[in-house]
């Protein structure tokens, strides 16, 4: 049963007969609902249902992250759609064997200006310093916040970092990584986003660590 949400003339929101409707930023939308296939699936859709599959397991742990990262995409897309749309380019390999191309991860993506001189340095396992020069022109606020972001190589769901590192006016900040286990890689991303997380910078690439 659908509602209608504006009277008889309105959009409505739920399933009447083989149709859908909703609404997505003010907008309403139908679509028919699919119809399902007695025909075996082809090599191609096995493809690209492993590679959609295997590229969920990477970002569905990211999802409370992606909501603050790229709450500023919101305007046109929602913040996961954003999320998949900046890195839908980091799978390679050929079906079955996909892999993660980890320096091709955005975190965010804005016009909120940088810091100036990034440096990451590991002072012992586990204990990553990051250093920098706030840059204050344009928008940029000392209160502006550090996120990282660390993903671990060959382990697709496991993660860490902060959405709360410091402020950009505090140049520096000590990053505490807890699984420093001999043999693990991981890689690290960093990005500004402004206080009310309305705004964002284009995310870094910090490189690859080895334990």
């Amino acid at each position: 049963m659908a509602r209608l949400k504006n009277g008889a003339l309105g959009g409505f929101s739920g399933k009447v007969g083989s149709v859908v409707g909703y609404c997505l930023r003010n907008k309403d939308f139908i679509k028919g609902l699919p119809k399902p296939s007695s025909k075996p699936p082809t090599l191609k859709q096995l493809a690209s249902r492993a590679r959609f599959k295997f590229f969920n397991e990477w970002r569905n742990p990211l999802t409370d992250f992606f909501a603050v990262s790229f709450k500023n995409q919101t305007a046109t897309h929602s913040a996961q759609n954003a999320a998949h749309h900046y890195n839908k380019d980091i799978i390679t390999g050929e079906y079955p064997n996909y892999e993660i191309n980890y320096e091709k991860i955005v975190i965010s993506s804005g016009d909120l200006p940088f810091v100036t001189d990034l440096k990451m340095e590991m002072t012992e396992p586990g204990n990553l310093i990051f250093s920098w020069e706030p840059n204050f022109t344009g928008s940029a606020k000392a209160t502006d916040l550090l996120a990282i972001l660390i993903c671990y190589i060959g382990n697709n769901t496991q993660l860490a970092g902060t959405l709360n590192g410091t402020e950009r006016g505090a140049g520096y900040y000590n990053f505490q990584l807890a699984d420093t286990s001999p043999g693990t890689t991981v890689s690290v991303y960093a990005t500004f986003l402004s206080n009310d997380r309305n705004r964002a910078s284009d995310s870094v690439y910090m490189g690859k660590i080895n334990f």
